[in-house]
Parts: structure tokens; sequence; C-alpha cells
């Protein structure tokens, strides 16, 4: 059994990858627990869906340091973690000036990437910030770009303004918005959807390059139909890239 977490911003991601496939338990990031709180829900969802407690092996990402050391601590009562970052192998090369700086989520989702897709490959990743990572056809991680996510921009006009307010993130069927709701819905989808497509078009311009796209987050089964270029879609793909990461490190090990 391997047990794959994403610790993100604002949700935390575990996958659990055995014989019968990968079964997915989300907990809100900002559910504050201690490590024991963390270990229980963890056995409590485990006994639940009858997964296997033997021989279990552990590979963390996180971009919330807060965060990453209790939940290592209630993984070391299952077994030991190992936490990703650009000095653990995942066969990737590093063509950006920072290595170090690179978020965890976007090292597994360019592993991911590379090891389920033809390169040169953007993976769009619609979460609490909407990121694009992109590898070129030697797997080499190059750069990518970095904006507000659906939701964060959805709280920052309610917080910055004295008029607008936070509305229920569902798809609108048109881009010309007719009240201010549905003003700000149009903005929102159709504004992360183009700036997205806009920046993919100007990489391929810079490289040369004809992308791949795969998009995954928790808001892409939302803004997915608003992509209109060809594109996969993978729900889970940061996890299935710490699958990747911990067999390639359990091979050299």
């Amino acid at each position: 059994m391997l047990i794959a977490v994403d610790i993100g911003n604002s949700s935390i991601g575990i996958g659990y990858f055995s014989g019968d496939g990968l079964v997915v338990q989300k907990i809100d990031a900002g559910r504050r627990m201690d490590a024991e709180q963390y270990a229980a829900v963890i056995r409590e969802f485990m006994d639940r869906n009858s997964l296997e407690k033997e021989e279990i092996s552990c590979i963390i990402s996180s971009v919330a340091p807060n965060l990453t050391g209790t939940v290592k601590k209630g993984l070391a009562q299952l077994t030991g973690g190992k936490i990703v970052d650009h000095r653990l192998h995942s066969g990737l090369k590093f063509g950006v000036e920072e290595p170090e700086e690179v978020g965890t989520d976007r090292i597994a989702n360019a592993a991911a990437a590379c090891n389920l897709y033809s390169p040169p490959v953007a993976v769009v990743d619609f979460g609490t910030a909407t990121t694009v990572t992109v590898v070129d056809e030697e797997c080499r991680y190059i750069g990518g770009s970095i904006m507000p996510g659906l939701g964060l921009m959805n709280d920052i006009l309610e917080e910055g303004t004295s008029r607008l307010k936070r509305v229920a993130l569902e798809a609108p069927s048109r881009a010309l918005g007719v009240n201010t709701d549905g003003c700000i819905l149009t903005g929102l989808f159709f504004g992360t959807a183009g700036g997205v497509e806009r920046i993919l078009a100007e990489i391929e311009s810079e490289t040369g390059f004809t992308l791949t796209v795969v998009i995954t987050g928790g808001f892409a089964p939302a803004i997915e139909s608003f992509i209109k270029r060809p594109h996969y879609v993978s729900s889970h793909l940061t996890l299935q890239g710490l699958k990747t990461l911990h067999e390639k490190n359990r091979r050299i090990a």
C-alpha cells in the first residue's frame, strides 16, 4: 500500500494506491488538527474503505509548510514519510533559475505528465492558484506561470471592494453577464480560461513547441469546458505523480 499525500493551501488530498487501484480522501486544510487527530482521521477512512494496513509506505508533497510537520507526524504513526523537493530523484531535469523554489505539487505534476503523456507537456492546475507547468521534449522542467485561482479571485473581490460579494462558483452559460453575480462569474471563468489560453499560446510561440495540455486540480471539472484547445483531464494527476516519484526513488534506494 502506498499513501501519497498532497498538502495544498485549501485541501489535503490523500491517495491510497493498492492492488485495487486508487482511493482518494480529501481533508479541509483549514480544519486544524494535531498529529494524533490526522492519524485518527486517516485510520478511520482506511477502516471504512477496507484498505490494507500492512507494508504501508508514504510520500508527501506540500506547499503549506505550517501543516507539513503535523501531517507528517500523523503519518509517521502508520509509516515513514518522504518529502518531495527538487533534490528527490524525479527523472526531471531543471531548466529554471531557482529549482529549490519550484512547488512540490508542480514537480509531481511534471513527473506524472512526462510519465503518462507525450512531451512537451503543459499541466494546468486549477487549484487555489491556477498554475501552468511546462516540460520540454526531454522532460526538462522549463518554467510556467502562476495566477490567482477561481476561489481566491472570488474571495478577493469581496474583500477588496465595498459592494461586490462572493458568489457560488457555478459555470456561466454565456459571456455576457446581465446582473452582478453573472458579471463576476463570466469574469472569473472566461477570464481565467482566456488567460490560460493566452499564456499557452505565448509559450508555444516563444519555444516553438506544440504542447500537449493536461488539466487537473479542484476547479478543473468546473472550468474544463471553457478551455477550447485540445486537452486531457486528469483529476488526480498530482497523486499519480507522487506515485511515480515514489517508484523512481524506491528503485534507486
